[in-house]
C-alpha cells in the first residue's frame, strides 16, 4: 500500500514542458473554381511571445513582408521574431515553428501569391506536437478557418490558376472539409 502511495504522489510532481512543435500543413487556391493544393511556394513562418489578454494584428502587406505586428490596444510594435519557422515543400506539414512561450502570435507569409495569415495560440503543457491545416487562397480577400484569420491585401489582382486551365484532380481534400481538420496528437 505505500509503495503504490509513493508511486501516485510521485507521479503528480511530473515535470511540465511548456511548448509544442506547431506543425502547419498548407494549401492554396488562386481563383475560384480551383481545386485546391498543397503549397508549393516557399513560406515565410515566425512567432512572437506575447501576452495572455492581448490583441495582435498586421497592418499591411509592408508590415507582413518585415514581420511586423501592431498591439491593438496600444500601437506597440514587434519587428523581431522569438520564432523563425522552418520551411520544407517535400513534407505533408510543410511548416513547422517551435513554440516555448505560453501565448504566441504566428505569422506565416506567401511572398510570391501576396497573401498572409495570423493567429494567436496557446501554447500547451506537455503536448509534443500541434498538427494543424491553413488555407491560404489568394482568392479571397479575407477569411476565418481552423483557428487562422487570412489576409489577401490584393484582392483584384488578376491571378493565374495554380493549375493552368481546369482544375488538378490530384487535390488530396475538399474545401468542405477544412474546418473539420485541425487535429493534435
Amino acid at each position: 500500500m505505500l509503495i503504490v502511495a509513493t508511486l501516485t504522489l510521485a507521479s503528480c510532481f511530473k515535470d511540465e514542458i511548456q511548448g509544442t512543435l506547431f506543425k502547419i500543413s498548407v494549401w492554396s487556391k488562386n481563383v475560384e473554381g480551383d481545386k485546391e493544393t498543397k503549397t508549393k511556394t516557399e513560406l515565410r513562418a515566425y512567432a512572437f511571445k506575447v501576452q495572455k489578454g492581448s490583441k495582435w494584428e498586421v497592418s499591411t502587406w509592408d508590415d507582413a513582408l518585415s514581420h511586423t505586428i501592431t498591439n491593438q490596444d496600444n500601437g506597440k510594435q514587434f519587428q523581431e521574431p522569438d520564432v523563425v519557422g522552418v520551411w520544407n515543400a517535400e513534407e505533408y506539414y510543410q511548416v513547422v515553428l517551435d513554440l516555448r512561450d505560453e501565448v504566441m502570435f504566428m505569422l506565416i507569409v506567401d511572398v510570391e501569391n501576396r497573401v498572409y495569415a495570423t493567429r494567436l495560440h496557446e501554447t500547451p503543457i506537455n503536448l509534443h506536437e500541434t498538427l494543424t491545416e491553413l488555407h491560404l487562397y489568394a482568392c479571397n480577400s479575407s477569411k476565418k478557418s481552423c483557428g487562422w484569420d487570412m489576409f489577401n491585401p490584393f484582392p483584384d489582382e488578376p491571378r493565374e490558376s495554380l493549375h493552368g486551365s481546369g482544375g488538378d484532380d490530384n487535390s488530396e481534400q475538399s474545401e468542405d472539409d477544412e474546418d473539420s481538420n485541425e487535429r493534435t496528437e
